[in-house]
């Protein structure tokens, strides 16, 4: 909290204009500062806490009231002689509020933040994020999310995952980072930072793509970033993926659950554009590119097997 903006809100709390949630908070904020300052006001003396409380009163521009020395003390001590003290226990006690957005499988969500970027967030996937941004722009990601970043030189934005950080000042880009493969992070516009759990950095532009190999070095390659962002647009998009990952997708797409009987079919690759489709005809056209089987144990268990001959 800036020092301005304390003032203003202690001078409200004396003219009594206080809203009851401000009341409450500085009122906290005091009782905490009490237990701090004991020590300093013991040896303020009653000249000197007389000359510091006429100077606080006349940086809050409101008029004197007679005080007792000893409440002279105690207010000097909290806003004059412990101000480093209590400007860091206002920022903690006035910290902004926490959001946290979440998308349930088989589901979609645009998220709009206070500076104007936009979150398109992917299914089964959450983000965090406080309700006021202050100095950085400071995102959580789990899973996978698109972000057009509003432009703000002062504040850069960056993107904490479970294991890359993403740092921007604006620009779009897609972070692929849910937990059972390896985080991808793809510049749909502009410039990005990539940071892995190392230290390692790299910088990356439009239509490149960094990939964390092994949790630790950082791989460029070159990619569509088009592609990349086709499932705002409800399109699976796969190139040579895996069938253990494709489930996944597939998974976390419809709000189903997927068992590969057969596990040597895990490395599989599968490549398809589908759009819009239905899960019947997207597994439909897998098992019938690789020669598998398809069952429905319900309608949201699904066992994937070879097909015999």
């Amino acid at each position: 909290m800036k020092k301005e903006t304390f003032l203003l809100l202690a001078e409200k709390y004396e003219k009594g204009t206080c809203t009851p949630e401000e009341k409450i908070a500085v009122e906290a904020f005091f009782d905490k500062m009490q237990n701090q300052t004991s020590h300093i006001e013991n040896n303020i003396s009653d000249e000197k806490g007389e000359v510091i409380l006429n100077k606080i009163f006349s940086e809050l521009h409101v008029k004197p009231k007679k005080y007792s020395i000893q409440k002279a003390l105690k207010v000097a001590a909290v806003l004059v002689t412990g101000l480093t003290i209590a400007f860091t226990a206002a920022k903690f006690a006035f910290k902004p509020a926490t959001i946290t957005q979440v998308t349930a499988k088989g589901e979609k969500k645009e998220v709009f933040l206070e500076d104007g970027s936009v979150i398109v967030l992917n299914s089964n996937s959450s983000v965090t994020y406080p309700e006021e941004f202050e100095s950085t722009r400071n995102i959580a990601l789990d899973g996978q999310a698109y972000f057009k970043v509003f432009r703000d030189v002062k504040r850069p934005f960056v993107v904490q995952t479970h294991d890359v950080k993403v740092r921007v000042l604006g620009t779009s880009f897609d972070i692929d980072s849910y937990k059972h493969h390896d985080t991808k992070v793809s510049v749909i516009t502009g410039k990005v930072e990539v940071t892995s759990p190392t230290g390692k950095k790299v910088q990356i532009i439009k239509n490149q793509q960094a990939d964390l190999i092994n949790n630790s070095d950082l791989q460029i390659s070159t990619e569509n970033s088009d592609d990349k962002i086709a499932w705002i647009s409800n399109t699976i998009i796969l190139k040579n993926t895996k069938l253990s990952e494709t489930v996944k997708i597939i998974e976390n797409w419809y709000n189903v659950d997927i068992f590969i009987e057969d596990q040597e079919l895990n490395n599989l690759t599968i490549s398809g554009k589908f759009k819009d489709e239905k899960l019947e005809n997207v597994l439909e056209s897998i098992a019938y590119l690789k020669q598998l089987k398809i069952n429905y144990t319900t309608k949201n268990q699904i066992t994937i097997r070879k097909k015999k001959p």
